[in-house]
């Protein structure tokens, strides 16, 4: 098969992380792959070879220049699928295609609970009518399928497909920079963008509270996005701004719990990861989070909005020796490795784009 992968822009976020991996792993399968992205981007995804669309942000509605250079892009390639990954891509993809009439399937990548951003009926028409273009959608998570289906009365071909986790090939180890700014003290790890709905102010308000109980604790905060620099102004004592890194995969495993008071997700790669880690989680129930997160089992799943609660199982854990807690994470360990696998989602996906290649 052809594929064409589009990205929003090159940036460590799970979208793009995922698209990167799954294209790689694609690729390693015999098939053609080629991944562009929207917009610059600073951040290095992988190996393989990027096209810059250079869409303008400004003029993201009526972006007639970009539209047709997908369009050249894509007839040039020729890719028997194309999968528009969150952010952007559904909108340029979809205009793209109304307007200059190119072929193959579209697959559009639910990475999210829809229903949590169309605060408007204007909204939900607009996308309706870009999904009119869309041959298949392949969602993050059973709760998000199954939202996505109602939103819109779905009824063309719709799939659960998770994000997968690469299997660690080497032992992590925590960055010179941490190592002393850390000094041995314990942390909790948020990992995300710095969006409206990951919910940093119940954050620190969660961390505040276990800080009053444990007073060594800090709170390392990984990720960028557009309130970053407000967020930055007002950061509780103990919690430390690392931005968006790349060496994320060394920083969780040492982390004494990942914490992720969204208040909307779909189904986080970072839980998966951390369960992969062997790294306890804390998580509101929102999204696909209780597909993965069964309380007492595989980590701690809490109503959303519950910040005492929340903090009372942080330190809850925090308090638990070696011995009393090794047992949820070794089922948190067994999940990710027996069903979120990368291999495993990327046969999901080859069985999905060919079950729509066939009709």
């Amino acid at each position: 098969m052809k594929i064409l992968q589009l990205i929003q822009k090159p940036q460590l976020r799970g979208a793009e992380i995922f698209a990167f991996q799954l294209a790689s792993r694609l690729e390693s399968r015999g098939h053609q792959v080629r991944l562009v992205a929207l917009f610059p981007g600073e951040a290095d995804l992988g190996d393989q070879g990027l096209i810059q669309l250079h869409a303008d942000p400004s003029v993201r509605l009526l972006d007639w220049r970009a539209w047709k250079k997908l369009a050249e892009i894509i007839r040039e390639f020729e890719p028997d699928i194309v999968q528009a990954n969150a952010g952007d891509t559904l909108k340029y993809a979809a205009c793209s295609r109304v307007f200059f009439r190119w072929g193959g399937k579209l697959v559009f990548r639910n990475a999210n609970l829809i229903s949590g951003f169309l605060d408007s009926g204007a909204k939900r028409r607009f996308n309706s009518l870009l999904l009119g273009q869309v041959d298949g959608v392949a969602s993050v998570s059973e709760h998000c399928m199954r939202d996505f289906v109602s939103v819109f009365q779905w009824r063309k071909p719709i799939v659960h497909l998770p994000i997968g986790v690469p299997q660690a090939l080497v032992e992590p180890a925590l960055p010179n920079d941490l190592r002393l700014l850390l000094q041995d003290t314990p942390f909790l790890i948020h990992i995300g963008s710095f969006v409206p709905e990951k919910n940093h102010a119940g954050l620190f308000q969660i961390f505040e509270k276990v800080k009053s109980r444990m007073p060594k604790i800090k709170l390392l905060l990984c990720g960028s996005g557009p309130l970053f620099s407000q967020i930055l102004q007002s950061l509780p004592d103990g919690v430390i701004a690392l931005g968006a890194r790349a060496d994320v995969g060394n920083i969780l495993p040492f982390a004494h719990a990942l914490v992720l008071p969204s208040q909307i997700e779909g189904l986080p790669g970072v839980i998966l990861e951390a369960m992969a880690a062997r790294v306890p989680v804390v998580a509101y129930d929102v999204g696909g989070v209780s597909e993965v997160i069964r309380p007492g089992q595989t980590g701690s799943l809490v109503p959303r909005g519950e910040a005492t609660l929340f903090a009372e199982e942080l330190v809850q854990i925090l308090s638990m020796d070696k011995i009393t807690i090794a047992p949820v994470l070794e089922n948190a360990s067994n999940l990710v490795r027996e069903n979120y696998s990368l291999d495993k989602v990327c046969d999901g996906f080859e069985k999905f784009f060919f079950r729509l290649l066939k009709g």
